[in-house]
């Protein structure tokens, strides 16, 4: 079985939000998922997307680099890592504030409204909803064999499932598979996937498609900074075909 890999190639982008920000798909043509995605791009420092309200609900993965995320109500420092929520009807816009050799690159996904998550069909616009992944607030999972937690934070409903999968000292996770379609996004450190027989390696910014029904791991690569810490979201759906 062939492992999938899809990473952001500025060589195969089309300009995006009046020419301003290059995009691209964010899953591999191989997969269909219950929502919409593209990659963003902003490579100078000061570069700023056009603002606009999006009347879906949205998530930003900020995957490297360093910006604000401004709304019509304040704006707030996001740098690689991050999950930032942006509710239908939020006016907004992105500005990267690296220089070109650290551009801000995000993954943007977004989705018919589903509700929120008190009920009452309002969010509070005034806030800007971001969420990262905190070591100390984790749980253990997959036998034990992972810390994770959740990616999106709960304000808003997703048609999605996401956890955080975090390892460090080149430990693995717990061999496993699901009847459901999944993918990755490494975040920070190094590592192997494997996927039935074969394994490779992956770096910030790989989307590795998981096939449903196949067994799977990811390792933590021992020689990377930070004791080998490594880390990914993982995002699954129901199969929708």
């Amino acid at each position: 079985m062939a492992i999938n890999i899809r990473r952001f190639d500025p060589a195969k982008t089309e300009p995006y939000h009046a020419g301003k920000v290059p995009d691209s798909s964010v899953l591999p043509e191989t997969m269909t998922a219950p929502f919409w995605h593209q990659y963003g791009c902003l490579k100078k420092r000061g570069a700023a997307m056009s603002g606009y309200v999006q009347k879906t609900d949205q998530i930003y993965i900020i995957i490297s680099g360093s910006g604000y995320v401004v709304t019509d109500e304040k704006n707030c420092c996001v740098r690689a890592g991050d999950t930032v929520v942006i509710p239908a009807g939020q006016w907004h816009t992105l500005i990267c504030t690296d220089k070109d050799e650290a551009p801000l690159i995000w993954a943007a996904f977004w989705w018919e409204k589903i509700a929120d998550s008190d009920g009452s069909g309002k969010i509070d616009n005034s806030v800007i909803h971001i969420h990262r992944f905190e070591k100390e607030k984790a749980e253990k999972a997959h036998q034990d064999t992972i810390l994770a937690s959740a990616v999106v934070p709960p304000v808003i409903k997703t048609p999605f499932g996401h956890a955080y999968g975090y390892l460090e000292n080149g430990n693995e996770m717990e061999l496993h598979a699901h009847p459901t379609d999944e993918f990755y996004i490494v975040y920070s450190g190094s590592g192997l996937v494997i996927v039935g027989d074969e394994e490779r390696a992956v770096n910030p910014g790989d989307v590795i498609e998981i096939p449903r029904n196949a067994m799977h791991s990811m390792r933590s690569n021992p020689k990377s900074e930070n004791n080998g810490a490594f880390l990914w979201a993982a995002f699954w759906w129901n199969p929708i075909s």
